[in-house]
């Protein structure tokens, strides 16, 4: 293991509380299965949801629904991947979905393996791991790894929960790995186990000025705000979504969701899947038949995600995004199935709403054969020394341009990948 490892280990405070539904003595060895079609993903799917309801993290990008929404938008149509499974007897206890990327000097004859990248598609690229046996579930999913591209140098996985049982096994030891990580996200999330007006109450002027802007928009007519759970059939909800977003500075600086067909598809599947399982909701105040702010939530345990918010510019004056928060933290505070809020995200505009922040590290597992420690070792402590120190000092209109060329360069892959399709067919 890494001294980096170990440094971060012992130096911080120790991580939140562990919610889980229960403790099990593992008594069975692991075994693996592999998955490299989406029939195969299937057959997982039902023991895959149970294990992520009960995940300390409890985040949706654990899920099968979302995991499965990347690898058919988020990907170009030939890109390789495969999921890979650890049972206990019967019961999952590790779920790892891996991308085979090439190495960027040794090419395609040594990979690099990637979870789910974090960008448009994902906050996360997290893996789901028992609590109580994540340790020798993830040992035996890298040794499945390693047989199902022998040559790889290494795994990435970006934007590791703190609560995630990743680390738990890292410090137990994972033979033939040596990990690297530094910081990389601080997401906002709300804690809605306590008290509504406790919360409320420490708001300080927001609270008071909630009150006026909601007397405000009053004056622009009847004002509804609403929080639903979506049913399988509500797609016109997500179109007035996407809509009220891309009229907005979203749209004009090309960020909406539908300024990108792929993201598009992408959360047209999330909006599918999890409404079939009634863990969509749609948030939204209206003012008469007029939508003038929206979000989405999606349920994962005991967690309310919640990954995009919009709002009619034309009202801006009357904070109806503050509204929809402030409806939508109530309604959580109010609901007893739910104990947090994750926005999975970090904007200004949260602190103002006192939010709590969770720690999201990248990890890089690099194995310890020669080829690894000679061409993706060093770029692993590279990537960490420039994550750590260079990354955070470059302006954030400069990554979003970046990221813009980015997902332009994936598009045609995309593209490119669709005409050779149709020419052979």
């Amino acid at each position: 293991m890494s001294t980096m490892i170990l440094n971060r280990m012992s130096a911080e405070a120790a991580p939140a509380p562990v919610r889980q539904a229960g403790a099990r003595t593992a008594s069975e060895p692991v075994r693996t299965e592999t998955a490299t079609t989406f029939a195969e993903l299937s057959a997982h799917a039902a023991a895959w949801d149970a294990l992520a309801a009960e995940a300390p993290q409890q985040i949706p990008t654990l899920t099968p629904v979302w995991v499965e929404a990347y690898l058919r938008h988020a990907l170009p149509a030939d890109a390789p991947w495969l999921c890979l499974f650890a049972y206990a007897g019967s019961r999952l206890v590790g779920v790892l979905p891996l991308l085979v990327e090439p190495h960027p000097v040794l090419g395609r004859r040594h990979p690099v393996l990637h979870t789910l990248r974090v960008g448009d598609f994902s906050p996360s690229g997290d893996i789901l791991l028992s609590a109580d046996q994540g340790a020798p579930a993830l040992r035996a999913l890298l040794a499945a790894a390693d047989r199902a591209v022998p040559r790889h140098l290494g795994l990435a996985l970006q934007g590791v929960h703190e609560r995630s049982p990743v680390w738990a096994a890292i410090r137990e030891g994972l033979p033939g790995y040596a990990a690297h990580a530094h910081a990389r996200y601080l997401y906002s999330f709300v804690d809605v186990t306590g008290g509504a007006e406790d919360y409320m109450g420490g708001l300080g002027n927001l609270k008071r000025n909630l009150k006026r802007y909601r007397k405000k928009l009053d004056g622009s007519g009847p004002v509804a705000v609403s929080v639903t759970t979506a049913g399988p059939e509500e797609s016109e909800a997500l179109d007035a979504f996407l809509a009220l977003e891309a009229a907005g500075w979203k749209g004009r600086n090309g960020t909406a969701i539908l300024n990108d067909p792929a993201i598009t598809a992408f959360y047209r599947a999330l909006a599918a899947g999890f409404s079939a399982q009634g863990r969509w909701a749609w948030q939204s105040v209206r003012v008469g038949d007029r939508l003038v702010a929206a979000g989405m939530g999606i349920r994962c345990g005991r967690t309310v995600m919640l990954p995009k918010i919009a709002f009619d510019e034309e009202f801006s004056a009357c904070m109806p995004g503050n509204l929809l928060t402030e409806a939508v933290a109530r309604d959580a505070f109010a609901d007893p199935e739910t104990d947090e809020l994750a926005h999975m995200s970090a904007a200004p505009w949260h602190e103002s709403w006192r939010m709590g922040q969770h720690r999201y590290d990248d990890l890089r597992l690099v194995r310890t054969t020669v080829v690894a420690t000679l061409f993706e070792r060093p770029r692993a402590a590279g990537l960490a020394v420039y994550k750590t120190h260079v990354a955070p000092r470059i302006p954030a209109r400069v990554k979003a341009f970046r990221e813009r060329l980015r997902n332009r360069a994936v598009q045609r892959a995309k593209s490119g990948a669709s005409q050779s399709g149709t020419a052979d067919a």
